[in-house]
């Protein structure tokens, strides 16, 4: 609104000889409070204050301005006085005490009162009682109404002219922020199919941020003055929230934590955004008040505290020298556009000077859409170079999968009279459990069991190199496998450790047992007591401990790696020891189902062994 008005009042020099003439306000008085009797011709003039001295004050949402004019109304036709205000003010005109109806303005930010003066240059006094219920977001407070007098048609004609040529001087600032918004949506875009991008995040939303008030003021002059309170407020109190933006970008691009000071710019955001909008909510004796105290009376800590802002790309960037070329490229970047920003809020607090309308506008747009450009390149090089390693991942991914599925059977190598099921489930594309089953010379069926430490291609190379240390290695007891899987997991240098179970089924029905860790497996729905000895990969002296077991025709054993204890629910609650206990004698298949559907955490990996009821065991 104060644009327009400036251009207005700049302009009406040259419109004198067509028949618009500004009332001084040197002429004028004013009055805060309201009083009906101040409208007569003539009123007691103690207690009213020169107008140019005018001050807002919250406790009196009423003023009455009275002003002395004289007219030349010879050469005038249709005359009027024309009243405007910086914000949503309405008003009654009076003229030696009568009061005149206003005419509909067709939707220009104006009032306009048809009035008759009698003889040429006669002095009137003109009251005007003017109701402000709050101030206009983002103006500092000024007057409440400026009073023009002239002919009616050629102030619609003469305003329309002013608002249509600010918005046509102002195309290429509006062009340049638009181009800045839509970058910001593109980059929002962006963060939604790849939730990594945090700074693509922040740099949309800070672009965003920073084209609504432009925004604001393009609806403004196209809706001529109708443009509701309500929208104008509310993008007002979101485009605020570009400072916040400012500094998350800065720390994104780093992948930085924002240190706990700068949170006082998020506070100083969540102040103003109802210091802007609850106004419009409440009745005018709170609505003024609240506005004044957001606006005036905050405004100069809230601006210092966005100006604070600026310091972030400083901040988060340093020490530069640690940095990578293109990185401080970016940083230098974002500090330019930091300092750009810190000027325009400076000028804000110590200037007071109206940016929204000075030539400033012009070059600052073009610096920021820039600045947007170049760092967008950044940022899309450095989505490139993630979309390429994210592939050669996937790449390597499907290669160990692939090598996994080859060391895992798909069909279990099993002894005569002996019957093995298996369920092999990853948390992952690929996983850290590990099993073999495998018949022995002489018929003793072998049963292997192992889980790695940690997840993903690692752990499947971890156990890619145990089950090939453990194959062929028939002549072996199980704690003489256990121990040569031990050194063979040492002597890699690889870190992290292995548990591991080895179990031989021997024809005579007798189970041999040796375990590095790993849980015992479950005999006809009860847990076998097994000495548990160190993990693989921890001590390179451990010695391994055997147990035996007989079992009897009909008799089935379950061997389960920890993803089936481990699984958790929604609510954090373990699957446990008892469940698993309970559906140890189900299928394979059942008690994988059952831990997935229970949370599943970490890698499962379940084997049942059942002897045939036939089996002739000693």
């Amino acid at each position: 609104m104060r644009n327009w008005l400036l251009a207005l009042f700049v302009a009406l020099p040259c419109a004198l000889c067509a028949q618009i003439v500004e009332v001084p306000p040197s002429q004028c008085v004013y009055r805060l409070g309201d009083n009906p009797a101040w409208a007569a011709a003539n009123v007691d003039p103690t207690g009213w204050i020169p107008y140019p001295d005018y001050r807002i004050a919250g406790e009196a949402y009423v003023v009455w301005v009275r002003c002395t004019v004289d007219f030349d109304t010879i050469s005038v036709r249709h005359p009027a006085l024309m009243v405007t205000s910086d914000g949503p003010e309405q008003g009654e005109l009076f003229v030696d005490g009568l009061r005149v109806s206003g005419l509909d303005s067709g939707g220009l930010p104006i009032r306009i009162f048809p009035i008759t003066l009698g003889p040429a240059h006669a002095t009137h006094i003109v009251a005007v009682r003017v109701f402000q219920k709050l101030l206009a977001p983002g103006l500092t407070p000024g007057r409440p109404m400026y009073l023009d007098f002239g002919n009616q048609a050629y102030i619609r004609s003469f305003v329309a002219a002013i608002l249509g040529d600010d918005l046509r001087r102002d195309v290429p600032v509006y062009s340049c922020y638009l181009l800045i918004g839509a970058s910001g949506l593109f980059l929002l875009g962006l963060y939604f199919f790849d939730r990594t991008q945090k700074a693509a995040f922040w740099l949309g939303i800070y672009c965003c941020s920073v084209c609504l008030p432009r925004i604001n003021m393009m609806f403004h002059y196209l809706l001529l003055g109708s443009y509701p309170s309500l929208v104008q407020a509310l993008i007002f109190g979101l485009s605020m929230f570009e400072s916040w933006a400012l500094v998350r970008v800065n720390f994104a691009l780093v992948q930085r934590r924002v240190p706990a000071i700068y949170w006082l710019v998020f506070a100083a955001w969540l102040f103003i955004l109802p210091g802007s909008v609850l106004p419009i909510f409440l009745p005018a004796r709170l609505a003024l008040p609240l506005s004044l105290f957001a606006q005036v009376t905050c405004f100069k800590p809230i601006w210092c505290i966005w100006t604070f802002a600026c310091t972030a790309p400083f901040v988060a960037f340093w020490p530069w020298t640690r940095l990578h070329v293109r990185l401080r490229i970016v940083a230098a970047l974002c500090a330019i556009w930091a300092l750009i920003e810190g000027w325009f809020q400076l000028q804000q607090v110590v200037l007071n000077r109206n940016t929204w309308s000075n030539g400033v506008q012009n070059w600052m747009s073009l610096a920021i859409a820039a600045l947007v450009v170049a760092i967008l390149g950044y940022i899309f090089h450095e989505q490139r170079i993630a979309a390429d390693e994210r592939a050669e991942l996937r790449g390597e991914l499907t290669a160990a999968r692939q090598v996994q599925h080859l060391l895992i059977p798909g069909k279990a190598d099993v002894a005569a009279g002996v019957t093995i099921s298996a369920a092999f489930l990853p948390a992952h594309d690929v996983g850290g459990d590990f099993y073999l089953c495998r018949a022995l010379p002489g018929g003793t069926q072998r049963v292997l069991l192992g889980d790695v430490s940690g997840k993903g291609v690692a752990a499947a190379l971890t156990s890619a190199l145990l089950l090939g240390a453990a194959d062929r290695r028939d002549n072996l007891r199980p704690q003489a496998v256990l121990k040569e899987l031990n050194a063979s997991l040492r002597n890699s240098g690889i870190a992290g450790f292995t548990t591991c179970l080895c179990a031989d089924l021997l024809p005579s029905g007798v189970l041999v047992i040796a375990n590095a860790g790993q849980l015992p497996p479950y005999h006809n729905g009860r847990e076998i007591d097994v000495p548990a000895g160190l993990p693989l990969g921890v001590d390179p002296a451990s010695e391994y401990s055997e147990s035996q077991l007989q079992l009897a025709p009909g008799d089935a054993l379950t061997f389960l790696s920890d993803g089936v204890v481990e699984a958790r629910n929604a609510a954090g609650e373990l699957f446990g020891f008892e469940r698993t206990r309970q559906i140890s004698s189900r299928a394979a298949e059942q008690i994988a189902e059952a831990a997935v559907a229970f949370g599943q955490q970490d890698d499962i990996t379940v084997l049942t062994l059942s002897l045939a009821p036939s089996a002739a065991i000693a």
